[in-house]
């Protein structure tokens, strides 16, 4: 297995450090010994975050104070980056109530930025089992009619993700064109969440398009990507019997990537407009 622990350093970016997944994220990331920088919004929670930290080691954690809405622009979103200069960037933050400002474009400003700056490798975005163009080809019948009532339940939230799953691919595109070092673009797409216990068992990859699945797995899953240098692509993920590791390896082995079945091509093209 390739692991980023081989890398000396291991600096992440956390957006959206106050939600559930960032939270449980972030205590897996500071036990690896990664630095984790988190950005929130409210001051006032900075307690609460620092707390997720270890005692033994308390510089491994640290809190930034930004509203994402203030983020206009991708020099912006640069300027922030530079203030850290992490190596590895977790988009995880989102909204029911306007994600075409922060799910999309908040999102497609920091991967632009991210794009543009060579010491970060890795961006791993957490985002929606439904964000596709059209249904995946490995689905049944009833994946299909789940998939389309999850669009017609969510289509804002389904849109503004999908724009920045596609987005992703193609800054990391952008910058391959360039010759610039490899970006792991990684489209993490969790089901709905649990709050129950982690069980340490998912599927992961072509997976149904509806289950659950606890906060805990989807944390775990997302670290043990973002602990490779051989993570690329899209991950479909919800409750299954394959413990994490081997499930992470597995798609990772057999090159599954869930962007299966979408036009790569039109993608691409966003890298140069």
């Amino acid at each position: 297995m390739a692991s980023a622990e081989a890398i000396p350093g291991v600096h992440v970016l956390l957006f959206g450090g106050n939600g559930r997944v960032a939270r449980a994220m972030t205590k897996l990331m500071v036990a690896r010994s990664w630095t984790v920088t988190s950005v929130i919004r409210n001051p006032q929670q900075e307690g609460d975050i620092l707390r997720l930290g270890n005692k033994e080691q308390p510089s491994r954690l640290r809190v930034i104070h930004c509203d994402l809405r203030t983020i206009k622009t991708s020099d912006e979103a640069s300027h922030l980056l530079e203030q850290v200069r992490p190596n590895c960037i977790v988009f995880a933050a989102g909204s029911f109530s306007n994600p075409y400002e922060i799910d999309r474009d908040v999102a497609q400003r920091i991967m632009q930025a991210s794009s543009r700056a060579d010491y970060v490798r890795k961006f791993l975005m957490i985002s929606f089992p439904a964000s596709r163009r059209k249904p995946a080809p490995w689905w049944n019948q009833r994946d299909i009619r789940d998939y389309h009532s999850e669009s017609n339940s969510y289509p804002s939230v389904k849109d503004a993700k999908l724009q920045a799953d596609e987005y992703l691919i193609a800054m990391a595109r952008q910058r391959e064109l360039r010759g610039g070092p490899r970006l792991q673009a990684i489209s993490l797409r969790p089901s709905w969440l649990l709050t129950s216990p982690g069980t340490g068992k998912v599927k992961l990859g072509k997976t149904q398009a509806l289950g659950q699945l606890p906060i805990g797995d989807v944390a775990s899953i997302a670290v043990s990507l973002l602990s490779r240098n051989d993570a690329n692509g899209w991950f479909d993920l919800v409750q299954g019997d394959v413990e994490i590791d081997q499930a992470v390896e597995a798609v990772v082995q057999n090159q599954i990537n869930c962007i299966e079945g979408e036009d790569l091509e039109n993608i691409y093209k966003l890298a140069v407009e």
